[in-house]
């Protein structure tokens, strides 16, 4: 039986207009709760807050 990996990648999406645009990876020892970022949405064409899904 494989091990679980601790860093694992995740997607962001936006909190406007809920597309996921972002992909970045995350230590779940290091950070317990749910990523949230502040990043330019394109599709929006600001800075919202994208969050982990």
């Amino acid at each position: 039986m494989a091990k679980k990996d601790v860093v694992t990648q995740v997607e962001l999406s936006c909190g406007g207009c809920t597309r996921r645009n972002y992909r970045t990876r995350r230590n779940r020892n290091n950070t317990r709760e749910k990523l949230s970022m502040k990043k330019y949405c394109r599709w929006c064409r600001q800075h919202t807050l994208h969050k982990e899904v």
